[in-house]
């Protein structure tokens, strides 16, 4: 009989385990994709920026030796770089480093609305290159600077005219095609038009990985025609490996991998020189743009390779590990019920179960994207008290699982604000002001679900409720930029399931103001009469 009586929790965890190793072997499954010819790109974007520090910093330094290993680290994958400026680390360190390994370099000057440091820029990129004459492949003045509207077009045509006379490089400026259209005195003066292509950036609504090659013709294309018989190069081209999506165009390993893989296959067809954004991930760029503005590199910041330019591409490499973990929480969540509850029928061992390895498999989801999000202590704060808030989800949902919840009835009140207060507070930046911020569903997912399972207690209307429910209400659909975001979906129909178990609040509220009106109005009459 004590063997009968554990052949349910142990038919629990088996098939719910199996399920778990099946999901995550198909989430890591190797995925086809066609190879980099030969195995190399024809140039990537870099900055000797490590340990997270940036380069706009005013101390910002790093040692030759750091400079020499990573073009040893980028020496394989191809033969050009292109800097952006010339000063510090960036300029003679670089340069010297790429000199010594054989690789060329797209020497780049930073230009902004300070003449004082533009003129440096310049004297120390005209040095660089005569110091290199067989390193240096030409000078970049200038990035993105009219897309900043730091500088008018004629002005910097200015600029690019007195660096033509000061050298034999060839000289050119780097931004995207739209602010080339509007300066064409600018494209007259540049012996190269360098346009930047970076689709996830697109506005409105940025295309899918599906269409993005085809997307990326027609810029091109365009480009030419305006600018015909103009020697022209792509400056910048890429796609992100993690962050937010933005309409269709979701970052991903696979995707990044597949984006550049894809692109470098037609390069021989479009026929134009292009350079990668970018050679190593720069984690100081999510400050300004976000997630996702960390994850360009074809290196990770510890300067491993991503993934293989030739093969196929896992999206979870370590998918074992996670499948493990999911498992974990599987037996955490039987070994809890069987302290727990003397008898429970089957369906609930295996209700157990699946919400155990739920648990497990949302925080280990989770915990790679608050890792990738983290700048400083307090990202890492945010991300812990997601995570474990997260974990209180699951726990509850697993009791519930277990029977339990049916004693316990509701949620207290200080439970439930833990959940709802940083959700509306999410909810209200990412329809405000979304464009760099990630959704945190999976984060929300356990405890959304906890709510609508303890949601058992009728209670007297609550204000604060109401309105924070009706913010997730409204809010939560506003972050859809587009219905092929996916994501951005998901984030929203989890809003509404926070919103549910307050929808007699929300109801409740508009009739509460409405009397609040009437009696202010009925006190002014009375006044008046």
């Amino acid at each position: 009989m004590r063997t009968a009586s554990f052949l349910p929790p142990l038919a629990a965890l088996a098939v719910i385990a199996f399920l778990s190793f099946s999901l995550w072997a198909w989430l890591g499954r190797p995925v086809p994709l066609p190879d980099v010819p030969g195995g190399r790109l024809q140039c990537l974007s870099y900055t000797p920026s490590h340990d997270g520090s940036s380069p706009l910093d005013a101390d910002f330094t790093t040692s030759p030796e750091q400079v020499k290993a990573d073009m040893a680290r980028l020496k394989p994958i191809t033969g050009c770089i292109r800097t952006y400026s010339s000063l510090g680390a960036q300029g003679e360190v670089v340069a010297a480093a790429a000199a010594e390994a054989g690789i060329m370099v797209q020497v780049g000057i930073w230009i902004s609305a300070d003449d004082k440091a533009n003129t440096k820029e310049i004297d120390h990129a005209l040095a660089i290159a005569a110091a290199h004459p067989g390193t240096a492949k030409n000078l970049i003045v200038g990035n993105e600077v009219l897309l900043r509207r730091e500088m008018t077009g004629e002005k910097l045509a200015g600029i690019i005219r007195s660096v033509k006379a000061r050298t034999d490089l060839p000289v050119t400026y780097a931004d995207i095609f739209e602010f080339w259209r509007r300066n064409p005195a600018v494209a007259a003066e540049v012996d190269v038009v360098t346009i930047h292509v970076l689709p996830h950036w697109d506005d409105p609504t940025p295309v899918g990985i599906d269409s993005v090659q085809a997307h990326v013709r027609g810029i091109i294309d365009t480009a030419r025609a305006t600018f015909p018989g103009k020697a022209m190069q792509i400056g910048e081209i890429g796609w992100p490996s993690a962050g937010r999506t933005r309409g269709a165009a979701a970052p991903s390993l696979v995707n990044e991998a597949r984006f550049l893989r894809e692109f470098a296959l037609q390069a021989d067809s479009i026929g134009l020189p292009y350079n990668i954004i970018e050679g190593v991930d720069q984690p100081w760029k999510r400050l300004p743009e976000g997630t996702v503005g960390g994850y360009w590199g074809v290196l990770d910041k510890d300067r491993n390779p991503k993934f293989s330019l030739t093969g196929p591409v896992s999206e979870w490499p370590n998918w074992p590990l996670a499948a493990a973990f999911s498992a974990a929480g599987a037996l955490l969540a039987i070994g809890a019920a069987l302290a727990l509850c003397k008898g429970m029928q089957v369906t609930r061992w295996f209700a157990t179960a699946a919400a155990g390895a739920a648990t497990a498999t949302a925080l280990w989801v989770f915990g790679n994207q608050a890792m990738a999000a983290a700048i400083d202590l307090s990202g890492a704060v945010w991300g812990g008290y997601l995570w474990l808030l997260s974990a209180a989800g699951g726990i509850f949902v697993a009791r519930a699982a277990m029977g339990l919840a049916a004693f316990e009835r509701s949620l207290p009140a200080i439970l439930r604000w833990l959940v709802l207060i940083p959700a509306v507070t999410t909810a209200l930046l990412i329809a405000v002001d979304g464009r760099h911020r990630d959704f945190p569903t999976i984060a929300f997912l356990l405890p959304a679900l906890a709510l609508i399972l303890y949601d058992r207690v009728k209670r007297e209307s609550n204000t604060a409720e109401g309105w924070m429910g009706g913010a997730l209400l409204i809010c939560g659909p506003l972050a859809i930029d587009s219905f092929e975001n996916r994501e951005a979906i998901a984030w929203a129909l989890c809003c509404l399931v926070l919103a549910y178990p307050l929808r007699a609040h929300i109801v409740a509220e508009p009739a509460r103001l409405l009397s609040v009106l009437r009696k202010q109005k009925d006190g002014n009459d009375h006044r008046h009469g």
